[in-house]
């Protein structure tokens, strides 16, 4: 009984969140049946007290402003975290290409010092990249990968990237594989760049994609660099 509720939770969720639902405002209503065979109601949504409405969630200084919680416990053994900014992403964002953890990336990571055709990549704006990044990550924001607003940019990117263009047509033989991030999983600049990419022909084997960024990252304080 109680896997079956499980599993029919599970699935609505997962279908209704990937929809783009409101998870903000609505949330997502789900009927079911508990372990005593009674019926229930709930609604799972991203609680957003009005307090939080003010919160600029486009400013790296507010949302890694350092800020410490709980006086019980030494401040260099937690973090808080800003919960109310930018909208939940999906665990898969395309079909073939893998999604990262924390391990995976550390294992790029060690793999990309032997290999240059192995690129960690930040996503996110300057401003943001210079309050911290994870070790050896080179910083390419994901308006660089727009080729209709920033085309040339973009071609300078795709060069980066060991893309070659030959009569407008592009060839990824020596493509780089890249392993895309910005802040957490509430952030889609990389998953941005990604599409933009793909749009062009990407192969999908060639990206990867670390959803729970810097937000996972700082969670269980692996180290970060000041470029």
């Amino acid at each position: 009984m109680v896997l079956r509720i499980l599993f029919f939770s599970i699935i609505c969720f997962s279908a209704l969140n990937s929809a783009g639902f409101d998870l903000k405002n609505k949330g997502v209503t789900l009927n079911y049946i508990d372990s005593f065979d009674e019926q229930k109601s709930v609604v799972i949504k991203r609680i957003h007290d009005s307090q939080c409405k003010n919160v600029n969630g486009a400013s790296p200084n507010v949302i890694w402003g350092g800020d410490f919680a709980n006086k019980e416990v030494a401040a260099k053994c937690k973090k808080t975290f800003v919960t109310t900014v930018g909208k939940i992403s999906p665990l898969t964002i395309s079909e073939g290409i893998d999604t990262y953890g924390e391990l995976e990336v550390i294992d790029f990571i060690k793999k990309s010092t032997k290999d240059e055709n192995l690129m960690l990549i930040d996503a996110r704006l300057a401003n943001w990249y210079e309050t911290g990044t994870i070790p050896t990550s080179t910083n390419i924001s994901y308006k660089r990968f727009d080729k209709k607003k920033y085309p040339t940019e973009f071609e300078d990117t795709l060069e980066e990237l060991g893309v070659e263009i030959v009569n407008g047509k592009y060839n990824f033989k020596e493509a780089k594989t890249l392993l895309l991030f910005c802040n957490g999983i509430w952030c889609p600049q990389s998953t941005w760049a990604i599409q933009n990419l793909r749009k062009i022909g990407y192969p999908k084997e060639k990206l990867k994609w670390y959803r729970g960024g810097m937000y996972s990252w700082t969670m269980l304080n692996l180290t970060t660099i000041v470029p």
